[in-house]
């Protein structure tokens, strides 16, 4: 009797399994084609970077959330947005194959790094879509280099800690505090690494809205309607710039709005780049 029930439950799980797989499949789905994948010497440190998408079309650069890199936004962004632009990934410093220096890591170094890639490649011009610190990376380097933006497009992101929900940077002030004892007591170079992504949240960036004020590009501002960014931070970044559009994604938190990227999202996005259905 017992072995019978052992064979019944074998044979539901496999047919569970065989139910879920598919499903699995079709969310992952294919793989966008790279055209083009290298480094870019930026002195002090090689810069991992990948083209997709129509070549011959706008450029658009993906910047990536703190301690993401050059896929972070492979199964989202991505895909869809290949299809319109030649789309850039990167990985900054300290992430994916590129490399660290200690003592670099920072926004206005990272918006260098991506000035150099993009002379590498010969973009004069490009688009930016980016989430989180990508976002962050994305309001430094528009201010920095803004004759080379064509647009600026951010997700989740603030212009300084004080925009973030004051339990979620305590957390991550904690965090980077026991990094920081970790570093010095290993002194080994992963926890180093470690300690210096999460460090790039603690104190940067620190912008005014004042300083934002001055960027001139067409400008998109998304966020969670329960966002780690609080949400007076987020409307009062799309109140300084003129012309700005925002989309709060309704029931979205933080990364978890990019669960509505084919519904919302997107839709939202192809709007504000002028291209139709």
């Amino acid at each position: 009797m017992k072995s019978f029930k052992r064979i019944i439950a074998l044979f539901a799980a496999v047919c569970i399994m065989l139910a879920v797989m598919p499903v699995c499949f079709a969310q992952e789905g294919e793989k966008t084609e790279m055209k083009e994948y290298g480094f870019v010497d930026c002195g002090d440190a090689k810069i991992e970077y990948g083209v997709y998408g129509n070549l011959e079309g706008e450029a658009l650069l993906l910047l990536p959330p703190n301690g993401g890199d050059m896929h972070s936004l492979d199964n989202t962004i991505l895909p869809e947005m290949s299809k319109h632009f030649k789309v850039i990934t990167v990985s900054p410093r300290g992430t994916g194959n590129s490399d660290w220096v200690e003592g670099t890591m920072n926004f206005e170094t990272f918006a260098d790094d991506v000035a150099k890639v993009l002379d590498y490649l010969g973009v004069e011009k490009t688009h930016i879509f980016g989430f989180s610190d990508g976002g962050n990376l994305g309001f430094v380097f528009t201010l920095k280099y803004q004759s080379r933006v064509l647009s600026l497009t951010v997700m989740g992101s603030n212009i300084n800690t004080l925009g973030t929900n004051t339990f979620d940077q305590i957390q991550i002030t904690y965090q980077y505090l026991v990094l920081c004892i970790e570093a010095w007591i290993k002194g080994d170079r992963e926890t180093k690494i470690r300690r210096d992504i999460k460090g790039m949240m603690v104190g940067q960036p620190s912008l005014t809205f004042k300083d934002i004020a001055e960027i001139k590009v067409p400008f998109f501002n998304i966020y969670g309607e329960h966002d780690m960014i609080q949400r007076w931070h987020s409307k009062k970044i799309t109140k300084s710039i003129e012309g700005a559009k925002e989309l709060m994604v309704i029931g979205g938190g933080h990364s978890t709005c990019f669960e509505q990227t084919d519904t919302v999202i997107m839709p939202a996005l192809l709007e504000f780049y002028g291209i139709g259905a």
